[in-house]
């Protein structure tokens, strides 16, 4: 469960609690390495852009994303990417 605060889309004064997943990027295992770990790099490397891109983004921390709210395996390629910032 969580929690879509109020004013974030146009008609939704109060709090709406309903299911959520947090920013998720899917791929699949035939993507090659490279390509997953340079889009993920880009994520990040330009987070803050990244965060303004919608509403719901604004309180996305970069150390929590690999750790709260997977739905699946990380890509070998996303787990490079983390292993060099030390999340992982």
């Amino acid at each position: 469960m969580t929690t879509i605060p109020g004013g974030m889309y146009t008609g939704s004064d109060g709090d709406t609690t309903t299911f959520g997943v947090g920013a998720t990027f899917v791929t699949s295992t035939k993507t090659d390495e490279e390509t997953v770990y340079q889009m993920v790099k880009s994520v990040f490397e330009n987070f803050g852009r990244f965060k303004k891109l919608h509403p719901a983004f604004a309180n996305l921390e970069e150390s929590k994303m690999i750790t709260n709210n997977l739905s699946a395996l990380l890509h070998p390629g996303a787990e490079r990417y983390y292993k060099e910032e030390g999340w992982m």
